[in-house]
């Protein structure tokens, strides 16, 4: 009897040690944060470290960006030196329309513009960060993709032009592609070939093909002395739902832009689904 007593504690006892070894175990492993339900194409502003010193060179970068509305655009606050805010307006003004409060390291503020027009912001912290954000409600629609810019220049109805860079305004500009003659889910990768041909040097400026998850593509020019182009991103990689970036020193002329999907997840495309764009880039 005393032998099967000891037996049975002897039991239970390996039991609940088990099962509290499990739960400590347990509470070590750290969770994923969930993937959010809604994935829109996200444009990143780094918040740089040591942006505590007013007379650093850059504190957000970029600090001035041209995007199409409906753009969501994230700040990360890439400086672990401080602690900052992103609040909409010059410093001092009232009803700000976001502010992120106090911002900590690694800490992050999403802002959808839907509305066109120039939003500038800073840090109510260090007053000398600032930074604006001009929404352009330009569009065109061709046969395969409806495609709107950061234009900085009003386009008019009589415009031969679909697209205008202005790099005597601002030194980058964002476009996002949106398919409208084929419809995929979010999970679903696209791959875009994009084109630039210069009409007056008869020349190809650009091409290169980009990934993007679900039906939008994200890509911006920044107008620099680079001879050949310099092409990253994505912003956000998985998935792939951020901005691609294509840094060149564009020539000024006229431009064909053609967009073109190759592929719809692992299968090539067997028809052409293809537009052309016409633009121009001065300075």
């Amino acid at each position: 009897m005393l032998k099967f007593l000891f037996l049975s504690l002897l039991i239970i006892s390996s039991i609940t040690l088990y099962l509290n070894s499990s739960d400590i175990s347990g509470q070590s492993v750290i969770t994923p944060p969930p993937i959010p339900t809604k994935l829109s194409p996200t444009y990143v502003i780094d918040i740089t470290t040591g942006s505590g010193i007013n007379y650093k060179f850059q504190h957000f970068y970029p600090p001035d960006i041209a995007i199409p509305i409906g753009t969501t655009v994230e700040w990360f606050d890439d400086d672990p030196e401080q602690i900052h805010t992103v609040t909409s307006g010059a410093p001092g003004d009232s009803n700000p329309i976001f502010n992120s409060g106090i911002m900590q390291y690694t800490s992050t503020l999403q802002y959808t513009f839907d509305q066109p027009g120039t939003v500038s912001y800073h840090c109510q912290i260090h007053p000398w960060m600032i930074g604006s954000v001009y929404a352009s409600d330009s569009n065109k629609q061709g046969k395969n993709f409806k495609i709107s810019t950061g234009s900085s220049m009003k386009l008019e109805d009589n415009s031969p032009y679909d697209w205008i860079f202005n790099t005597t305004k601002i030194d980058r500009i964002l476009f996002n592609i949106q398919p409208t003659s084929i419809k995929t889910d979010m999970n679903t990768p696209i791959t875009y070939n994009i084109n630039m041909y210069n009409n007056e040097l008869k020349k190809e400026i650009f091409s290169q093909s980009f990934f993007a998850k679900g039906n939008d593509l994200q890509f911006e020019f920044v107008d620099s002395d680079l001879n050949i182009p310099l092409v990253y991103g994505p912003d956000f990689s998985e998935p792939i739902i951020g901005s691609y970036h294509i840094r060149n020193n564009f020539p000024d002329g006229e431009y064909i832009l053609k967009v073109e999907i190759t592929a719809i997840g692992s299968n090539l495309t067997q028809t052409k689904i293809l537009d052309e764009f016409k633009g121009i880039i001065s300075s």
